[in-house]
């Protein structure tokens, strides 16, 4: 008879991995890590508040594109009929081609009104500042002059469709 004595496995340690850091571009390199922008659960409403946060992540989605080259989120919320948008979108697709890329253009808006007159189009009024944008070459160097940072008005009329908001016009306030 064998006196088999149940052997103790150590239990495996759970280590932390360390959350991976953004790193802004610059010219050695387009920006690392850029958190995703998040849509917040007052945006999925159709409330003046709703709008006004949904119209703070559509800027936060082009912010993202500048830094990531990815406008997949920001075109699908952008209406087919915003020729600003289209524009926006395609701009951030040529600065993203033959290994370019962008290092600068963060956004931020400060300032975010909306209006919803009842029966009548729903407009969002913000204040963009845009940081200095530089289009990067392969090799780093600048594919043209600086893009100057501005701090400018945007209007947009959006649409609110049961399953959210969508942005159907954009303008410069001028």
């Amino acid at each position: 008879m064998t006196d088999e004595t149940p052997t103790a496995t150590a239990a495996a340690t759970p280590t932390s991995t360390p959350s991976a850091v953004y790193k802004p571009a610059d010219a050695t390199g387009p920006a690392q890590n850029v958190p995703v922008p998040v849509l917040p659960e007052v945006a999925k409403t159709e409330t003046k508040e709703g709008l006004e946060a949904f119209a703070r992540y559509w800027f936060q989605l082009l912010s993202y594109g500048y830094e990531t080259g990815d406008t997949d989120r920001l075109s699908a919320l952008s209406g087919p009929d915003c020729q600003f948008c289209k524009g926006l979108v395609e701009n951030i697709e040529a600065a993203w081609s033959e290994g370019k890329w962008i290092s600068g253009g963060q956004m931020e808006t400060p300032a975010v009104t909306a209006d919803a007159p009842a029966g009548g189009p729903t407009f969002v009024t913000l204040q963009v500042i845009q940081k200095e944008l530089v289009i990067r070459d392969a090799d780093g160097s600048p594919y043209q002059e600086p893009t100057a940072a501005t701090n400018s008005g945007s209007r947009a009329t959006a649409t609110f469709d049961g399953s959210g908001w969508t942005i159907t016009k954009l303008s410069l306030i001028r």
